[in-house]
């Protein structure tokens, strides 16, 4: 054990290679129904994996979906805050400028007493 060296990555993985074609082609012919439905399963199981109901893909578009929303609450957000802004800014008006509390009012029908309001019909 002491004078024994440590096996690099790579040896290690040369030795698991040749290993497997030993074994591999130890098989024979015989067993080519095997090899075929041991190909057939790992095809099979990629595929499942890539393309499945819960594959990789669908959580692609999953994920896009998810993004594509977040951008529009996102954009419903910033208007939400715009129109906040706007309503606070005419607040402020209300509270401070009478022509602008005399606009509004006028804008609902409301009139002054004894002003008379004409409707024109066309």
């Amino acid at each position: 054990m002491l004078g024994r060296k440590k096996k690099t990555g790579a040896q290690i993985a040369r030795e698991i290679t040749e290993n497997i074609t030993f074994k591999v082609n130890r098989v024979g012919k015989s067993s080519l129904p095997l090899r075929f439905i041991c190909i057939s399963c790992i095809v099979i199981f990629s595929f499942s994996i890539c393309f499945g109901f819960y594959g990789l893909a669908s959580r692609m578009s999953d994920i896009s979906k998810k993004e594509q929303n977040i951008e529009k609450l996102r954009n419903d957000l910033q208007n939400k805050e715009n129109e906040l802004e706007k309503k606070q800014e005419l607040k402020e008006k209300l509270e401070s400028d009478p022509w602008t509390i005399e606009a509004v009012a006028r804008s609902h029908g409301m009139s002054k007493k004894g002003e008379k309001i004409f409707y024109f019909l066309d």
